[in-house]
């Protein structure tokens, strides 16, 4: 049950971005004709994932009094979002999240969900800076530095449709684990070097969160943006 992430997350949300959940377990309930159609290949696991993903996203959409509607896969994989909305869909550690917003609100929304457990060590170069592993030495920094650049990756990429690679953010953790800054190492355009983008941390439930909300500013960069 993940109750206490939830209730932490929503604490943490602005006016104007809704969560929704749903369970990945549960069975393949809900899908629109033109969803199921993505998934008809896919394995069941993929396919409960991609239900419940779609299950949480109008659940959000109907708490920011919306019509629930039509979510379907783009070329890339990323959700292709109804017009005036933009969203943000991630599965772990046995639950699934999505966060919705107007447009006019937030330019990008981006969340991750992880383990709370250490990163294995084969991983920790692949994720982790050189300036990543010298701030931080935690047993669970390599984690949350994943999380926070996967959340980062995620609102970015509806502004940039640019692919980023781990060692193109550079994370730096609150002392208290509570928020992150991830900087920039390369240009991507709307994007310069050097940008920094913040967001919130949360740890419950025996799962990591990372939140990113990009305030409608960033979108003057991309006026005619997909979706």
């Amino acid at each position: 049950m993940t109750e206490a992430l939830t209730a932490t997350l929503r604490a943490l949300l602005p006016p104007g971005v809704a969560l929704g959940q749903a369970d990945p377990t549960a069975p393949v309930t809900g899908l629109l004709p033109q969803e199921a159609a993505a998934m008809a290949r896919a394995v069941p696991a993929r396919q409960r994932e991609f239900a419940a993903g779609r299950r949480a996203a109008r659940a959000a959409m109907i708490t920011l009094g919306l019509p629930s509607a039509l979510v379907p896969q783009g070329g890339d994989r990323a959700p292709v979002w109804p017009d005036g909305l933009t969203g943000t869909i991630s599965h772990g550690a046995g639950t699934c999240l999505a966060l919705v917003a107007r447009v006019g609100d937030f330019a990008g929304l981006g969340l991750d969900l992880e383990p709370a457990t250490a990163l294995p060590d084969d991983l920790r170069d692949t994720v982790c800076t050189t300036q990543d592993r010298a701030r931080h030495t935690s047993a669970l920094a390599g984690r949350l530095i994943f999380c926070a650049k996967e959340a980062t990756y995620k609102a970015q990429y509806v502004l940039s449709r640019q692919l980023l690679e781990f060692h193109d953010l550079a994370v730096t953790l609150s002392p208290d684990v509570s928020r992150f800054t991830a900087t920039l190492l390369r240009p991507c355009p709307p994007f310069a070097e050097g940008t920094t983008f913040s967001g919130h941390l949360a740890i419950a439930d025996g799962i990591i969160a990372a939140l990113i909300t990009l305030p409608h500013e960033s979108n003057t960069v991309f006026p005619d943006r997909g979706q």
